[in-house]
């Protein structure tokens, strides 16, 4: 097992086009999103049980919930909804477990995008995976690490999964996931599987739209001016603003330029424009199978941003797609009612927690028993 503080030049011979969050670019530009120290984990390169895994280290237990394996374990977080029952017995998991900075530094196995899986030819072989976690367990009991994470194992990938649960690791579902795979050959067939009510609305939003002197514009990145990288940076600290976040335009800047010379081709944006001006914007990610929500932003001081986001975020790229030849979308984490109304179905996404003190195994075995009983779907009505 060879672990690097660097992208390993073995990276890239592991897959020739490997998926996105794990290509080379990404994980150059983007690893920063994770907060830590970058672990690249090599197994066997070279050879058909080659397998790789990306990590990072996290020293401060205070980390945000999305990547914070205590905290998803054992505390209520915005990523899902808990039933009473399940609250109350993971509140007396946490109570009865040792303190949350005795699973720290922690390190976590996940790529930017919140994604976990294996690289290279040794992904789908149980010998080569068993091999690969186990090195990187030993590798966090030789640095004196105190917890081992994989968050956001896909549910597709089984052969993690059913390796994860071979090396011991305490399993729980950390989230639901919201795809959508297009139903028939045109939007009319997509629309045929919303309820009547949202159907409805699908054609009251985009008369509203008209009514106001709304049109929604597609832009492929490796296409757009300075100026309109400005604008883009300019709806994303709207965005920002609203949900409490720190103003960050540089940090915005430098992605939406990295978008553009890296992934130009592959980053498409949908816009509402009004009076020759961007109010408001979905970005997606080109990830081969799937196509990624990645970002959205809007001018919320303008009433006409109000009724834009269903269009440039949902109805604009699923119509777009059906002539583009893109089969599903991935809307990620989080507002899975407004997703289920509109189509998606919700996948459980699971993560795997290993304490590497056996005194810690009993709370953690408690908390996730308590998350598996006790995940709240929600219900798709007729109304929305």
């Amino acid at each position: 097992m060879e672990a690097s503080a660097q992208i390993p030049a073995a990276w890239a011979a592991l897959d020739s086009s490997p998926p996105l969050f794990a290509s080379a670019p990404w994980l150059d530009t983007m690893a920063d999103r994770i907060e830590g120290c970058h672990q690249w984990f090599v197994h066997e390169p070279g050879t058909p049980r080659g397998t790789g895994l990306f990590g990072t280290v996290i020293s401060d237990s205070s980390v945000s919930e999305a990547k914070n394996p205590w905290r998803l374990l054992f505390e209520p977080c915005a990523m899902r909804s808990l039933s009473e029952t399940a609250v109350a017995e993971q509140s007396a998991a946490r109570g009865e477990g040792p303190a949350r900075d005795r699973w720290f530094p922690a390190l976590m196995l996940t790529y930017p995008g919140l994604e976990c899986f294996a690289l290279g030819p040794g992904r789908g072989s149980p010998g080569a995976l068993d091999e690969t976690i186990a090195g990187v367990v030993a590798h966090a009991r030789s640095t004196g690490l105190r917890s081992v994470a994989f968050l956001y194992v896909q549910p597709e990938d089984a052969a993690l999964l059913a390796a994860l649960r071979r090396a011991g690791f305490v399993e729980f579902p950390v989230t639901l996931r919201a795809n959508l795979r297009l139903p028939g050959r045109s939007f009319t067939d997509y629309l045929a599987t919303l309820s009547g009510p949202g159907r409805r609305k699908v054609g009251h939003l985009r008369r509203q739209l008209a009514r106001q002197g709304v049109s929604i514009t597609r832009l492929v990145l490796s296409q757009a001016s300075d100026d309109d990288l400005e604008n883009l940076v300019a709806l994303r600290l709207s965005h920002r603003a609203k949900y409490g976040r720190r103003p960050d335009a540089e940090g915005e800047r430098a992605q939406m330029r990295t978008f553009r010379s890296r992934y130009g081709a592959r980053v498409t944006v949908y816009a509402a424009v009004a009076d020759a001006a961007m109010i408001s914007f979905g970005l997606f990610l080109d990830a081969g199978p799937l196509q990624h929500a990645w970002m959205n932003g809007a001018d919320y001081e303008d009433p006409r941003s109000r009724f834009t986001y269903f269009e440039v975020v949902f109805h604009a790229p699923i119509e777009a797609a059906y002539q583009q030849g893109a089969r599903e979308f991935s809307f990620g984490y989080g507002a899975e009612r407004a997703k289920l109304l509109r189509g998606c179905r919700l996948d459980e996404v699971s993560a795997f927690i290993l304490p590497l003190d056996p005194a810690s195994l009993p709370a953690a075995r408690r908390a996730a028993a308590a998350l598996r009983g006790g995940l709240v779907r929600p219900q798709r009505s007729s109304a929305g």
